[in-house]
């Protein structure tokens, strides 16, 4: 019996870790993509389109569709209208920023939003932990932000902090629907919703809109869609075998994982205050979760949701 549980264990463990992974390569693909011209709203909605292909199929099959009650909609529509601005500012970001750099800056507000949200509609309580996350937090992104105003956009900066604050509203007002629709169901409402809204801006801002050939370009695409689809199965997956606080900690190596990338594949330089600022932004993430564990209870605040 300890076996067969240790066994499961390890499975959720690596379920997850792969899946920080798949989030930390995130900039990888956006850097590819951005480097061949790919426009910012049109592989948006070419990803949101991949990714329906595969969904939509096992949604009618699994039966998991199921009308939005009227009482629901409010807060439904609530995180549609965050889903929307969470991928256009994140890819202009990652194409203009050192990944590490639009990693730090989008987690802390992501983050923050998370509690202040979690705070204000949802009724969860501003512990002494979450404060101190909080301000560790804000420190970690003054230094990042902050010293690192005279090397980058400051336009891509305040993008990757918008696409935070989209991010957590996204995931913190998601809660008032993920207990009574599967995440699957919100996930392909979302992309459904970003493939209305970006094609059509695509359009009109005359983004060159290009035919689909078997070529690296296209590769990095197929890359940034199953990286956030086979993310989003594995952490989904993975915290059923597994403490959810535990999770938690494992899916932070999506920073680490992010800021590796950015070093070896486009040589982004590791600088002082990033190695600071990663710090201190990664203790502001780990602390609830320590806390949690130490007093046997679960997280309230969930790991990321796919960029």
């Amino acid at each position: 019996m300890t076996t067969i549980k240790t066994s499961t264990m390890l499975k959720g463990y690596l379920m997850i870790l792969v899946s920080a992974l798949c989030y930390g390569s995130y900039g990888v693909w956006a850097r590819l993509l951005g480097n061949h011209h790919f426009g910012v709203f049109y592989q948006a909605w070419v990803r949101s389109l991949m990714i329906l292909i595969i969904l939509l199929p096992i949604l009618i099959w699994s039966k998991q569709f199921k009308p939005i009650a009227r009482k629901d909609r409010k807060w439904f529509t609530i995180t549609m209208v965050f889903t929307v601005f969470t991928q256009a500012p994140v890819y202009f970001a990652f194409n203009h920023l050192e990944l590490g750099t639009a990693t730090l800056i989008f987690y802390t507000l992501f983050l923050i939003t998370n509690y202040f949200i979690g705070w204000l509609f949802l009724g969860e309580k501003m512990t002494a932990v979450k404060i101190l996350s909080s301000i560790l937090a804000m420190i970690g992104l003054f230094l990042t932000f902050g010293l690192s105003l005279a090397t980058f956009s400051v336009t891509a900066m305040l993008l990757a902090a918008f696409n935070g604050i989209a991010t957590g509203g996204e995931v913190a007002t998601s809660k008032k629907s993920s207990h009574k629709y599967s995440s699957l169901q919100i996930t392909a409402y979302s992309w459904l919703l970003i493939l209305a809204t970006h094609l059509p801006i695509s359009m009109f801002l005359g983004e060159k809109q290009m035919i689909p050939v078997l070529n690296q370009d296209w590769f990095a695409m197929l890359g940034y869609a199953f990286s956030g689809l086979a993310g989003f199965w594995l952490i989904t997956e993975g915290f059923k075998y597994i403490d959810a606080s535990i999770g938690s900690l494992i899916g932070l190596l999506e920073i680490i994982f992010s800021i590796m990338f950015g070093v070896i594949f486009f040589g982004d330089k590791l600088t002082l205050p990033i190695i600071a600022g990663s710090i201190l932004i990664i203790l502001a993430g780990v602390l609830p979760d320590l806390y949690s564990l130490k007093h046997r209870k679960a997280k309230p605040v969930p790991t990321p949701a796919p960029l």
